[in-house]
């Protein structure tokens, strides 16, 4: 009866905090980037290119290969510190890469913001991947507290059935410390539920900001895209007198 009880007090289960932990979401969205693939193959192609042209060395180029391993860390290249650090250096990689976010219509303020978000949200989720195992392990704690405490309480009945009452009285004063133990671990329980819940908030609002920053590259690209188009369209026809003579014949 005393184990239901503690039991019920403590609610102790576990899955109902991580049936609750928020979606990865905001990680795919910086992970799985499309601008993030596209940048990057495109920019090592054209270093590699411009280093063949120069007649570039081996090493350089592994190392150009290698700082581009490191872009593609847990953020990839939008999101990542590395690319931050290393935007508008002199090599041939970053140049590149600056090049490719021009045409794309990314500016430098975009990454800071995609960086920042970026090392916000993955020091949030290591925050609340922390808090979950620290509930936990206060959890088994309890649990294994608890069963002791019936155990030591079943050990002082027996005692007394015995007639032993030194050891009974020995039993129940164990039982005693360890239900000291087991209220300092409900109410640690209790705290740590708390701040989970705080960081789940946290990770939540990190991970609309890093959505929103994703619909403005997104938009900023589109626009672009949109904007090269009609320039090319309106070259097209500068260029060519006939085809803009069947255009004002209403021939297309």
């Amino acid at each position: 009866m005393l184990s239901m009880m503690i039991a019920f007090t403590l609610c102790v289960d576990t899955t109902s905090f991580l049936s609750t932990a928020p979606s990865k979401r905001g990680v795919v969205i910086l992970h799985d980037n499309k601008f993030n693939r596209e940048i990057e193959e495109n920019a090592m192609r054209r270093a590699m290119q411009e280093k063949a042209k120069k007649g570039g060395g081996v090493g350089e180029t592994a190392a150009g290969a290698i700082l581009g391993g490191l872009v593609l860390g847990p953020f990839g290249a939008l999101f990542g510190a590395s690319m931050g650090a290393n935007f508008g250096s002199a090599r041939a990689l970053d140049r590149a890469k600056k090049e490719e976010m021009e045409r794309m219509g990314i500016t430098p303020d975009m990454l800071k913001m995609a960086e920042e978000v970026g090392l916000e949200l993955e020091r949030a989720m290591e925050g609340l991947k922390a808090s979950q195992e620290s509930l936990e392990t206060q959890q088994r704690f309890a649990r294994r507290l608890d069963s002791d405490s019936e155990r030591i309480f079943e050990k002082a009945k027996e005692a007394i059935a015995s007639e032993n009452e030194e050891s009974a009285r020995a039993f129940l004063m164990e039982r005693q410390q360890l239900q000291q133990k087991l209220k300092k671990a409900l109410m640690g329980a209790a705290e740590e539920k708390k701040r989970l819940e705080v960081m789940e908030r946290n990770v939540r609002t990190m991970e609309n900001r890093a959505m929103e920053i994703e619909t403005l590259l997104r938009r900023s690209v589109g626009a672009k895209s949109l904007q090269d188009t009609s320039m090319s369209t309106l070259s097209l026809s500068n260029e060519d007198p006939l085809l803009q003579k069947f255009r004002d014949m209403g021939i297309d």
